[in-house]
């Protein structure tokens, strides 16, 4: 019997195709394919007055996302603690203080009503985070933001395809940053992209991208580059998506519907077997226009171990996404205000197996697995 691991990226003959091509234009950096990666991503999104900037990965665009906001030192930025530390990370590269705020049961995102409380001169920035791929309350964020004159940087690593009120995510508000690393919806191995809100922004994005440079990313684009008559403008990082990467993203964007309702008829599947046991909550969402990256249970009462251990014997994998960043020892002291539902929510959540085109053997066999435990 085969163990099932939490995730298992769906790679197929065509991301060897477009490595091949790639390999075969002799252009391995920023280039072309990183053009079309972009060009691919802005018409998914379906997006309108936004633009796209790939990068390496999701982390680099968070942090460029700030700096384009003109987050430094002496700022703030509110983010859920139940997140991934990438977000926190990104905040204290900036010189910024990270200030963790709590979530709300239903959504598992940032909890509006406490998000206020934690706002002063030095605020700068919200990074709310839709996770699972289920939008948080988005809406009253951009509210409040609009109140205090901040910014918002969404975190939707989790959410690729995501609509909210009929529009997707990245698509409407401030900025948005995706990630396509290897174990989300659709992956180019590493990378991730900012949506950013005009040419003048992306421009100075580009320049950021690229160690400051002024002119060198549109000849990139072209496969070629500038060996002078350039100037550097700008502070400046390595954060570029390159062209063997930027093509692997373009075979899997080109299958992104595909892979999207492969992924949301499985988390129908375990709906319908979940709902009715005693001992476990799940989201209470219709995934139809939900872009799943995870599928996580509640596990209650107290028995969130020993579920692991029972699916563990029948070689089924699990994992926890995550542990709140308050508690890691490096972010221990920053700023935060009543955690009770993160505090929460940590000992009950458990991530089970969720694959694009997943073996229907293995939907039944998590499905069985977890029935059995609590049918017991």
């Amino acid at each position: 019997m085969n163990n099932i691991p939490v995730f298992l990226p769906d790679i197929d003959t065509e991301a060897i195709t477009q490595i091949k091509e790639t390999l075969e234009i002799g252009w391995l950096g920023l280039g072309s394919k990183t053009k079309e990666f972009e060009d691919k991503i802005f018409k998914f999104l379906e997006l309108k007055n936004k633009l796209v900037l790939s990068t390496n990965t999701a982390t680099s665009a968070i942090h460029l996302g700030l700096r384009i906001a003109n987050v430094g030192v002496g700022d703030e930025v509110i983010t859920p603690s139940f997140n991934c530390v990438a977000d926190q990370h990104a905040i204290k590269m900036t010189g910024a203080d990270v200030v963790m705020c709590d979530i709300e049961e239903k959504t598992l995102g940032i909890d509006c009503n406490k998000i206020e409380k934690l706002i002063n001169k030095k605020t700068k920035a919200i990074i709310p985070l839709h996770y699972s791929g289920i939008p948080c309350n988005i809406k009253e964020v951009y509210e409040i933001a609009d109140k205090y004159e901040l910014r918002v940087v969404e975190d939707c690593c989790h959410a690729f395809g995501t609509k909210f009120e009929n529009k997707k995510l990245g698509s409407f508000g401030d900025m948005a940053v995706f990630s396509f690393d290897p174990i989300k919806t659709i992956t180019s191995i590493d990378g991730g992209c900012l949506i950013c809100n005009n040419e003048t922004e992306l421009e100075k994005l580009q320049q950021m991208r690229l160690l400051g440079m002024d002119k060198d990313t549109h000849e990139r684009y072209k496969n070629k580059r500038l060996w002078q008559n350039y100037d550097v403008v700008s502070e400046g990082y390595r954060y570029h998506l390159n062209n063997i990467l930027a093509s692997i993203g373009i075979s899997q964007i080109n299958r992104v519907n595909e892979i999207i309702k492969s992924r949301q008829n499985v988390c129908k599947q375990y709906d319908n077997s979940f709902k009715q046991l005693n001992g476990i909550k799940i989201f209470d969402v219709n995934y139809d226009n939900i872009s799943p990256f995870i599928y996580v249970l509640r596990i209650l009462d107290g028995k969130r171990a020993q579920l692991i251990q029972h699916l563990t014997s029948l070689q089924i994998d699990t994992g926890i996404h995550w542990t709140p960043v308050h508690r890691f020892s490096y972010f221990s002291n920053c700023k935060r205000n009543d955690l009770s539902i993160t505090e929460k929510i940590e000992e009950e959540i458990l991530t089970i197996p969720l694959h694009t085109n997943m073996k229907t053997e293995y939907v039944q066999r998590v499905i069985q697995g977890i029935s059995s435990f609590f049918k017991k």
